[in-house]
């Protein structure tokens, strides 16, 4: 009975033993997480494409009562931006995640955004220096030619530390970041890069002799140029002009103006007088009839895109023949026996700040291999595609805009620069607003100025044009070899290049300011310089008497 009752109380304490441990937990049960997605959660957008990408967020398992909103960010606006609404927008080429955020805190969804570009950039790198070169100025020969060094020598300039080019490592630094060098100047510490990635931006500012970086140029991407790279064959032109008075065919008026013909008869047509073109291209100058007699020195195309000057565009043609066209009875130019170096700068296909770079590049290549003058009928003012880059009348000062610094260094060197003033009626643009360039503009036979002339009063207080030339209806030579009449300051300009070529023929000991000088003050209006004629119509003979007593006063 004894073991009975000890066997109950060992039963009932296990039986509250095993109740207790059974017993269910009073823990409420937690709602599955919220989950939150994009769809779709990866998308590719063109940044050349004028559709944005919708995107939407799905969300799962939301309670009762609680807000669906969500915020729209990027992890890099420089390549993808989103609106509030969820459309994402293409920026630059790269890759970035768009995320959506719950308002709540609770999820984050992440899309990932590819953006492909089929753009190119070019960058102007301003340097804070030039760094060490590897050249002296005590050995000028070894960066510039005999005629170069002459021309200095001529006219008592030193050879300076501007001279020297840009340091090997400095260029060397920029290569290994990527892109492709396309211009340089040791004059006003440039580099400007070509690349595909416009993010080199960043690598480009970083780099410790960088003060600056500019955009200068962006465009559809070209496929791989497959043409045999451009090597250059001299044209040695039979340029001597018979004895006696010139029969100028269809040039006559273009002569006749400025009274050119006083210098021809007298022997002076240009000869031992290197003149560079800076313009827009030469096509097939070489196989122009026309053309067979003039005395190329070189030719060179500074577009990055096109290495043959010879390819593209006629201007050149018409420009150079106002000058170096060789055809007694037919059509002869204001400088028959001139060499010349044909220089390609403008990019025909578009508008950009780069054409500067080039112009800018080819004038320091014109000053080393010791040219003489040079003709540009080229002008840059509010053309820009970049609205950025626009010029403004401000700027028109003689010193700021890019092309003018570089015609300003060209002056210094000694070299005699001639510009069209520009066909848009209005200010003059750059390099054309220089001090030391003489700005030309355009009258027709009857001596009228013509409506397109730019001219007007720089912002420093100087008058634009400085003098006129033929250029409204001027003859020259076409495509065909064939004269034409045409309209435009880009035909005066190498009008009255020429010319000047044959008076510093005739008094090679004036330097270039009296060159410009003397022109100046054979004009009819020299006493008293008005808009839009400037100091007016330049008249040879009296420039011819201006620089006989120059020279003889020393």
């Amino acid at each position: 009975m004894k073991l009975n009752v000890y066997r109950f109380y060992l039963i009932l304490l296990l039986s509250c033993f095993l109740f207790s441990a059974c017993k269910k937990s009073e823990v409420p049960i937690a709602p599955p997480a919220i989950t939150i997605s994009i769809v779709p959660g990866e998308v590719k957008l063109a940044n050349d494409s004028f559709f944005g990408a919708k995107l939407e967020v799905k969300i799962e398992n939301l309670q009762p009562g609680e807000s669906d909103s969500v915020v729209w960010s990027s992890e890099n606006p420089r390549i993808a931006w989103v609106t509030e609404k969820g459309v994402v927008w293409p920026d630059a080429a790269g890759e970035t995640y768009i995320l959506a955020t719950m308002a709540n805190g609770k999820g984050v969804a992440r899309c990932k955004v590819v953006v492909t570009d089929g753009n190119d950039y070019k960058f102007r790198l301003v340097l804070k220096d030039k760094g060490q070169s590897n050249l002296s100025i005590n050995y000028p020969e070894t960066f510039l030619s005999p005629k170069a060094i002459e021309r200095r020598r001529k006219q008592n300039i030193p050879i300076d530390a501007s001279d020297l080019p840009i340091a090997p490592e400095y260029l060397k630094a920029i290569q290994q970041i990527g892109g492709t060098i396309v211009a340089k100047s040791k004059w006003l510490n440039t580099v400007s890069v070509n690349c595909t990635d416009e993010f080199l931006i960043d690598k480009y500012k970083a780099l410790p002799f960088v003060k600056d970086v500019i955009l200068v140029w962006e465009g559809k991407r070209k496929a791989a140029d497959t043409t045999p790279k451009y090597n250059d064959v001299p044209q040695t032109g039979n340029n001597h002009t018979p004895n006696g008075p010139l029969n100028y065919g269809s040039a006559f008026d273009n002569i006749n103006i400025n009274n050119g013909q006083v210098l021809h008869n007298k022997g002076f047509r240009g000869a031992g007088i290197d003149i560079a073109v800076i313009d827009a291209g030469f096509i097939n100058f070489k196989t122009n009839p026309a053309l067979k007699n003039v005395h190329i020195k070189g030719a060179k195309s500074f577009v990055y895109e096109n290495d043959n000057p010879y390819s593209v565009d006629s201007h050149g043609i018409w420009v150079t023949s106002c000058m170096a066209a060789n055809q007694p009875g037919t059509f002869v130019g204001t400088a028959p026996e001139a060499n010349y170096w044909l220089l390609r700068t403008e990019d025909e296909a578009s508008e950009y700040p780069i054409e500067e770079d080039y112009w800018v590049n080819a004038i320091e290549y014109a000053d080393s291999v010791g040219v003489d003058i040079v003709n540009s009928s080229l002008y840059y003012t509010t053309g820009y595609y970049l609205p950025s880059s626009r010029y403004k009348f401000e700027d028109m000062d003689g010193k700021t805009a890019f092309a003018t610094r570089g015609a300003n260094v060209a002056a210094s060197k000694g070299i005699f620069i001639v510009n069209c003033a520009g066909n848009e009626g209005n200010w003059v643009g750059t390099p054309a607003d220089s001090p030391n360039v003489l700005t030309l503009g355009a009258i027709y036979s009857n001596l009228k100025i013509s409506a397109f002339t730019c001219s007007g009063i720089t912002t420093d207080g100087r008058i634009k044009p400085d003098v006129v030339a033929m250029g409204g209806g001027p003859s020259v030579v076409n495509e065909s070899g064939n004269s034409e009449a045409r309209s435009g300051t880009s035909y005066a300009s190498p009008i009255m290049c020429g010319l000047a070529a044959c008076l510093w023929q005739a008094y090679p000991k004036l330097t270039n300011v009296e060159l410009m000088q003397v022109i100046r003050q054979s004009a009819d209006r020299a006493t008293k310089p008005e808009i839009p004629y400037g100091y007016g119509i330049a008249n040879m003979q009296k420039a011819m008497e201006l620089s006989k007593a120059i020279t003889a006063s020393r």
